[in-house]
């Protein structure tokens, strides 16, 4: 997540968010194991913007956290707190992100809050330690869906998150509410799913210059449901 867990177990979250000059907000999800590269995209509008420095499409307000929640409420809150005013939530893209359970859980907020989405393969960056790419991580817009759930002809559908899992397509366990269908989802068929990937961006931070484009990437992703 948004700064997530170390390998002790212990919170570490750093909350980014980025601020364009239209008034977006912006949240960047990751597992913590690719800081180094999170900060690589964090940082690059600050030195090396392509436009001047009054043209800067990100101000950042990062916020780290470095205490143990063991929780899940309290992390959730955590969370929650986060992206509260933000317009979209940005997931940046490593080797085991969408193996990450509060990865999901902030995807699952830009669905709950009507928030935009999107993500960006963070793995073309060279490693700062081995100086090597690695293979791109595996879309976690895509273990994430919204699924339509209607009992009997004469009631109104709901619908509902899920996660993908072991046992395949769950019901999500972490927000179990009904939730509104997202604009850029197409609307999937009683007892059906429509993953979060089949109505969102995906884009390479390395191959689509986005030091250059991120922010255009951001602002379609808040156009998408309206922010």
């Amino acid at each position: 997540m948004g700064g997530i867990f170390d390998s002790s177990g212990n919170y570490s979250a750093l909350s980014a968010m980025a601020y364009l000059l239209q008034k977006r907000k912006v949240y960047f999800s990751f597992h913590f194991d690719d800081i180094m590269r999170v900060n690589n995209v964090r940082n690059a509008w600050k030195i090396d913007h392509p436009d001047s420095s009054l043209m800067r499409s990100f101000y950042d307000s990062s916020l780290w956290e470095s205490r143990k929640l063991e929780n899940p409420e309290s992390i959730k809150r955590l969370i929650r707190e986060g992206v509260e005013k933000t317009s979209v939530i940005c997931v940046l893209v490593g080797s085991e992100t969408s193996l990450r359970r509060w990865v999901r859980y902030e995807i699952a907020r830009a669905v709950i809050d009507g928030r935009g989405l999107l993500a960006v393969h963070l793995n073309n960056l060279r490693h700062h330690a081995t100086t090597t790419v690695h293979p791109l991580g595996f879309n976690p817009l895509a273990n994430m869906a919204v699924g339509k759930v209607q009992e009997t002809i004469q009631l109104p559908p709901r619908y509902y998150l899920f996660e993908y899992t072991m046992q395949g397509w769950t019901r999500y366990q972490d927000h179990t509410d009904p939730v509104n269908l997202p604009p850029y989802l197409t609307d999937p068929a009683p007892g059906y799913v429509m993953q979060l990937s089949t109505g969102t961006a995906i884009h390479d931070y390395v191959l689509g210059d986005g030091h250059k484009n991120i922010g255009t990437w951001i602002d379609q992703a808040a156009q998408q449901v309206g922010r």
